[in-house]
């Protein structure tokens, strides 16, 4: 990790204008040439169906309004998605499938197991490349996050959404000792309604019933290739049920600590916004950094540096906004976490780019594409799902007890 940094006495202005607690010295030694204030990444979360999340930059103005689509504009978005789903790539598409940034959160369904939610990059399953697994536990307690290239292998992921039977890395208790294993899913000759993957399994089926080609379920002797297993593990935790900061969700990368916590500072500006005033987050991370001291010598201490919020929405097809800041994000990569754009070397090179305004892009780009970033953007949907769930289960509860209590007063 590399050493800690000084920052400026006038403090870094964090987005949410909150102060700082301490004062700050009088020198600097950021990496990056990007403004602090400059780009930030807007993604707008809306509904599919009832488990699915779009995480768009493009803003759905049939999904902002307060009721959301109407009849007609649903019929027209559920004929498009079967356009997208029969037709191949879009030639303006780039080379791994994500033309505009977006992402998807897919939850799988398969009856009677939970496998776990997966994030791709692109505007769906079809088209997306996944990145993240995404492992939940009861209570919102905790979610285990298993990401890398190959994930994204063919074959890991099957047309139903789930890991393949032949990359199952073993039984309960070797899951447990080796957090990178994967959990496979067999292939059932029977389906419900609503599981993916219906061509696929219907296939299978009649293979079987053949007589001929390979089982995804049966493996192959001869294969010499392992089941596939996780590049690297995350784990977002709760951390504070049961006290004043429970809006708090803890993750650590490359030792460095990151925090989704609360905030007051951030609101949803449109008529009843009031309503959704403390499902608002902000995303902060824990870094080194050296405050002023006597004779010229400073104390190393931690600093809260402010990389994204989230901003819930009253739109019933829009779980709110994601705003990640670029500038941020950049310097903690580059002063910090500098292994993490070893995967992007690559893109990073100036090459024939004399344009500076151009490289800066170029550069911003790139680290949309590092593992921490794919990192804060399946956190953020761990954190809003988990937070959404919660409110559900608190408003059932003073609805029973509402109606329980109007019962014995009549």
């Amino acid at each position: 990790m590399a050493q800690p940094y000084s920052i400026p006495s006038s403090p870094i202005p964090s987005p949410d204008d909150e102060p700082r607690p301490f004062r700050l010295s009088t020198t600097t030694t950021f990496a990056s040439t990007l403004s602090d204030d400059s780009s930030r990444s807007a993604y707008h979360i809306y509904h599919k169906r009832e488990l699915h999340r779009t995480i768009s930059p493009i803003i759905d103005p049939s999904k902002e309004r307060r009721w959301g689509p109407t009849a007609k504009e649903i019929k027209e978005q559920r004929i498009q998605r079967k356009l997208e789903k029969s037709s191949p790539a879009s030639p303006t598409s780039t080379a791994d499938g994500n033309s505009d940034g977006a992402f998807y959160l897919n939850t799988p369904y398969l009856a009677f197991h939970m496998p776990p939610a997966v994030l791709y990059n692109g505007k769906s399953r079809h088209t997306g490349t996944p990145l993240v697994l995404i492992h939940a536990s009861a209570c919102w307690r905790k979610w285990k996050l298993q990401l890398g290239p190959s994930i994204a292998e063919p074959g890991v992921i099957d047309p139903r959404g789930v890991v393949c039977w032949r990359h199952n890395g073993g039984d309960k208790h070797a899951l447990k000792a080796d957090d990178r294993k994967l959990k496979g899913y067999k292939v059932r000759t029977w389906r419900l309604w609503c599981e993916h993957g219906k061509a696929y399994v219907h296939g299978i089926k009649a293979m079987r019933k053949a007589g001929g080609g390979p089982d995804p379920d049966v493996f192959d002797e001869d294969e010499k290739s392992p089941p596939a297993r996780a590049d690297e593990v995350v784990y977002l935790k709760w951390t504070s049920p049961l006290s004043r900061h429970t809006r708090r969700y803890q993750f650590q990368y490359a030792g460095i600590d990151f925090f989704w916590k609360g905030t007051g500072s951030v609101k949803e500006s449109r008529a009843c916004g009031w309503s959704v005033k403390y499902n608002h987050l902000k995303l902060v991370a824990l870094v080194p950094a050296i405050e002023d001291g006597t004779e010229g010598m400073g104390k190393k201490v931690e600093m809260e540096l402010c990389l994204g919020k989230y901003t819930s929405s009253i739109a019933a097809k829009k779980s709110g906004t994601l705003e990640l800041f670029d500038a941020p994000i950049w310097r903690l990569v580059s002063e910090h976490i500098p292994s993490a754009l070893a995967q992007v070397k690559s893109e990073l090179s100036r090459g024939e780019i004399g344009d500076v305004e151009e490289y800066e892009k170029k550069r911003v780009a790139a680290m949309k594409k590092t593992f921490l970033y794919q990192v804060i953007v399946a956190t953020a949907m761990c954190m809003i799902q988990g937070e959404k769930e919660k409110r559900e289960v608190i408003k059932a509860i003073v609805i029973e007890l509402i109606s329980s209590g109007s019962g014995a007063g009549g």
